[in-house]
């Protein structure tokens, strides 16, 4: 479903990438870990068509470079940071679902689908971080794209809200979704994803497969508990 092939990005005389490859087959759910700086948001940029890099990056058929918009119909992304305003919750969605040529219906079932409809009115700024952060994946799948781009999702969010956000992304994993997960946070790892793959100074240097342990062995846990 995604490959990304020898992936190189510089910024500012700074190699950010360098030869990055990777595969994530379709419904896999798949963890890039490593420390702040290691590549993992740049990784899911490149995917996204954002930055100029090179190598090629594949999303189901279509080359992100090549056929931008034919690979990016394919994709929700949910950002680290989110920022509506102070739009309601309903005036978002409407918003990105009219982009994307959704129905009205398909709107209100988006905002269901996190458990958002009784605060479709509600400005968005009144909104907990974890209510936040579900109203960015609602805007994420509008349309029911198969594959989700997580960058770092729970970082901002207190227990609770954690406890809400792996809830409804392991429901939106049992619906087949393709999923790739920038981390380093060891909960986010173990709960969300099947395999890891280890980004150091833009370099990928250790995978694992499916299992805690087994992605224990890649990861170095810290003593925050997070993964460095």
């Amino acid at each position: 479903m995604i490959r990304a092939e020898r992936l190189g990005l510089e910024l500012g005389g700074r190699r950010i990438l360098d030869e990055v490859s990777f595969e994530v087959e379709r419904g896999e759910s798949v963890a890039l870990v490593g420390p702040n700086g290691s590549g993992k948001t740049s990784a899911l940029r490149c995917l996204l068509g954002l930055v100029p890099f090179t190598g090629r990056a594949t999303i189901g058929d279509h080359d992100v470079v090549k056929s931008p918009i034919a690979a990016r119909s394919l994709v929700g992304y949910v950002p680290q940071k989110v920022a509506f305003g102070d739009a309601r919750a309903r005036e978002v969605v409407a918003f990105v679902g009219r982009l994307r040529g959704v129905s009205r219906d398909g709107i209100a079932a988006a905002l269901a689908s996190v458990g958002l409809e009784r605060h479709a009115d509600a400005r968005v700024r009144t909104f907990s971080g974890g209510m936040q952060q579900r109203l960015a994946i609602a805007v994420a799948l509008l349309g029911s794209p198969p594959v989700l781009l997580l960058d770092e999702p729970s970082a901002s969010l207190d227990e609770a809200g954690r406890r809400d956000f792996f809830d409804l992304v392991q429901r939106l994993r049992r619906t087949g979704r393709t999923l790739v997960l920038a981390s380093h946070r060891r909960e986010e790892v173990d709960r969300l994803t099947d395999r890891a793959i280890r980004l150091d100074e833009g370099r990928v240097i250790a995978t694992a497969p499916a299992g805690r342990a087994r992605i224990a062995r890649v990861v170095r846990l810290s003593v925050a508990g997070e993964i460095a």
